[in-house]
C-alpha cells in the first residue's frame, strides 16, 4: 500500500492538496488518540489547562472562525458548543474553560461536521490567492489561512494524544 495526500477533488489544486494534509493530520493524531474516557476528556494536568475536550473544540472554532467568519464574512452559530467554548478561552494567558463531559464521539461529531462545513465553503471561495484583511490591515491568503489550520491541526492533535497519555499514566488519581 502506498501513502499518499491527493487533493481534495472539486478544490483549486493548492487548497485541495491542503485540505488532503490537514485530513491526514487528523487521522493520524486520531488513530493515535484512541478512545479516551469521558473522564479523561475533560481532564487537565494542571488549573486552567487544556483537556482533550476544550483542544478539539477550540480545534473547530479556529477552523470556523478562519474560513467562515473571516475569509467568507459569515456570522458564527453563536449555539455552536465550539463557538460557545472560544468565546471563554484564553490561549494566551492559559484560559481554558471546562470542557462539557461528553465521550469523545460528540467531540469527534462537533469535528467531522466543522470539518464537512469548511469543506464546503472552501470549495464555494476556491481562491488560494484571493487577499483576506483584518481590520488592522494584516492581510491573509486562502493558502495561508489552510497552511495555518495544518499546523493548528498538527499541533492541538498532539497535545490531545498528550494528554491522554498523561491521564493514563497520572490522572486516574
Amino acid at each position: 500500500m502506498r501513502d499518499d495526500v491527493a487533493p481534495v477533488e472539486g478544490m483549486h489544486a493548492e487548497l485541495g492538496l491542503l485540505m488532503a494534509a490537514m485530513r491526514d493530520s487528523t487521522r493520524e493524531w486520531r488513530q493515535n488518540l484512541e478512545l479516551p474516557s469521558d473522564e479523561a476528556m475533560v481532564w487537565r494536568m494542571f488549573p486552567d489547562g487544556p483537556s482533550i475536550g476544550g483542544v478539539m473544540l477550540h480545534m473547530a472554532g479556529c477552523e470556523m472562525f478562519w474560513i467562515e467568519k473571516f475569509a467568507m464574512g459569515r456570522e458564527l452559530d453563536a449555539a455552536n458548543p465550539a463557538v460557545i467554548y472560544d468565546r471563554d478561552l484564553d490561549v494566551e494567558a492559559v484560559k481554558w474553560p471546562d470542557a462539557p463531559r461528553e465521550p469523545v464521539s460528540w467531540y469527534f461529531g462537533v469535528l467531522d461536521e466543522t470539518r464537512k462545513r469548511m469543506t464546503a465553503l472552501i470549495r464555494e471561495h476556491n481562491e488560494p490567492e484571493r487577499v483576506h484583511r483584518f481590520p488592522d490591515g494584516e492581510e491573509m491568503t486562502m493558502r495561508w489561512i489552510l497552511a495555518h489550520l495544518v499546523e493548528h491541526d498538527s499541533y492541538h492533535g498532539g497535545q490531545a494524544v498528550l494528554l491522554h497519555e498523561a491521564w493514563k499514566r497520572i490522572g486516574r488519581g
